[in-house]
Protein backbone atom coordinates (compact mmCIF):
# COMPACT_ATOMS: atom_id res chain seq x y z
CA UNK A 1 0.00 0.00 0.00
CA UNK A 2 2.86 2.35 0.77
CA UNK A 3 4.08 2.04 -2.83
CA UNK A 4 0.70 3.20 -4.12
CA UNK A 5 0.59 6.02 -1.56
CA UNK A 6 4.02 7.16 -2.77
CA UNK A 7 2.80 7.11 -6.39
CA UNK A 8 -0.23 9.21 -5.49
CA UNK A 9 1.98 11.73 -3.72
CA UNK A 10 4.73 11.85 -6.38
CA UNK A 11 2.80 11.48 -9.63
CA UNK A 12 -0.53 13.08 -8.74
CA UNK A 13 0.84 15.62 -6.30
CA UNK A 14 -1.31 14.70 -3.34
CA UNK A 15 -0.21 15.35 0.22
CA UNK A 16 0.33 12.34 2.47
CA UNK A 17 -3.04 12.97 4.12
CA UNK A 18 -4.83 13.32 0.76
CA UNK A 19 -3.16 10.17 -0.58
CA UNK A 20 -4.20 8.22 2.53
CA UNK A 21 -7.82 9.44 2.28
CA UNK A 22 -7.84 8.58 -1.42
CA UNK A 23 -6.57 5.07 -0.74
CA UNK A 24 -9.11 4.53 2.04
CA UNK A 25 -11.92 5.70 -0.24
CA UNK A 26 -10.80 3.48 -3.12
CA UNK A 27 -10.37 0.42 -0.89
CA UNK A 28 -13.79 0.87 0.72
CA UNK A 29 -15.39 1.37 -2.69
CA UNK A 30 -13.82 -1.78 -4.12
CA UNK A 31 -14.79 -3.80 -1.03
CA UNK A 32 -18.40 -2.65 -1.37
CA UNK A 33 -18.53 -4.09 -4.90
CA UNK A 34 -17.33 -7.62 -4.11
CA UNK A 35 -18.90 -10.47 -2.10
CA UNK A 36 -18.11 -10.38 1.62
CA UNK A 37 -15.55 -13.21 1.67
CA UNK A 38 -13.43 -11.41 -0.93
CA UNK A 39 -13.32 -8.17 1.08
CA UNK A 40 -10.64 -9.62 3.35
CA UNK A 41 -8.53 -10.36 0.27
CA UNK A 42 -8.81 -6.74 -0.79
CA UNK A 43 -7.62 -5.60 2.63
CA UNK A 44 -4.74 -8.06 2.40
CA UNK A 45 -3.85 -6.93 -1.11
CA UNK A 46 -3.73 -3.25 -0.18
CA UNK A 47 -1.85 -3.91 3.03
CA UNK A 48 1.02 -5.52 1.14
CA UNK A 49 0.04 -9.17 1.55
CA UNK A 50 -0.32 -11.33 -1.52
CA UNK A 51 -4.07 -11.12 -1.32
CA UNK A 52 -4.50 -14.84 -1.75
CA UNK A 53 -6.90 -16.89 0.28
CA UNK A 54 -5.29 -19.62 2.28
CA UNK A 55 -6.02 -23.22 1.39
CA UNK A 56 -7.89 -23.66 4.65
CA UNK A 57 -10.18 -20.80 3.72
CA UNK A 58 -10.93 -22.42 0.36
CA UNK A 59 -11.53 -25.73 2.09
CA UNK A 60 -13.90 -24.11 4.59
CA UNK A 61 -15.83 -22.38 1.84
CA UNK A 62 -16.04 -25.59 -0.19
CA UNK A 63 -17.24 -27.49 2.87
CA UNK A 64 -19.90 -24.85 3.59
CA UNK A 65 -21.04 -24.97 -0.03
CA UNK A 66 -21.17 -28.77 0.00
CA UNK A 67 -23.19 -28.79 3.22
CA UNK A 68 -25.67 -26.23 1.89
CA UNK A 69 -26.00 -28.18 -1.36
CA UNK A 70 -26.55 -31.43 0.54
CA UNK A 71 -29.30 -29.85 2.65
CA UNK A 72 -31.00 -28.40 -0.44
CA UNK A 73 -30.87 -31.76 -2.24
CA UNK A 74 -32.29 -33.53 0.81
CA UNK A 75 -35.15 -31.02 0.89
CA UNK A 76 -35.80 -31.52 -2.82
CA UNK A 77 -35.73 -35.30 -2.42
CA UNK A 78 -38.26 -35.09 0.41
CA UNK A 79 -40.53 -32.87 -1.69
CA UNK A 80 -40.26 -35.27 -4.64
CA UNK A 81 -41.09 -38.20 -2.37
CA UNK A 82 -44.20 -36.39 -1.10
CA UNK A 83 -45.31 -35.52 -4.64
CA UNK A 84 -44.78 -39.08 -5.86
CA UNK A 85 -46.82 -40.35 -2.92
CA UNK A 86 -49.66 -37.99 -3.87
CA UNK A 87 -49.52 -39.15 -7.50
CA UNK A 88 -49.53 -42.80 -6.43
CA UNK A 89 -52.58 -42.21 -4.21
CA UNK A 90 -54.43 -40.52 -7.07
CA UNK A 91 -53.51 -43.33 -9.46
CA UNK A 92 -54.79 -45.89 -6.97
CA UNK A 93 -58.08 -43.99 -6.57
CA UNK A 94 -58.48 -43.78 -10.35
CA UNK A 95 -57.80 -47.49 -10.75
CA UNK A 96 -60.38 -48.36 -8.09
CA UNK A 97 -62.94 -46.10 -9.76
CA UNK A 98 -62.25 -47.65 -13.16
CA UNK A 99 -62.55 -51.18 -11.75
CA UNK A 100 -65.82 -50.28 -10.09
CA UNK A 101 -67.21 -48.95 -13.38
CA UNK A 102 -66.07 -52.05 -15.24
CA UNK A 103 -67.80 -54.24 -12.67
CA UNK A 104 -70.94 -52.17 -13.18
CA UNK A 105 -70.82 -52.87 -16.90
CA UNK A 106 -70.83 -56.60 -16.25
CA UNK A 107 -73.56 -56.68 -13.71
CA UNK A 108 -71.45 -55.99 -10.70
CA UNK A 109 -72.13 -53.16 -8.32
CA UNK A 110 -70.88 -49.71 -9.46
CA UNK A 111 -69.48 -47.47 -6.77
CA UNK A 112 -69.08 -43.75 -7.13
Amino acid sequence: MQELLNKLMNEVGLSAEQAQKTMTTVVEFVKSKVPGPLAANIDAMFSGAKGEMKEASYADKAEDFAEATKEKLEDLAEQAKDKLGDVADKAEDMAKEALSKIKGLFGGEEKK
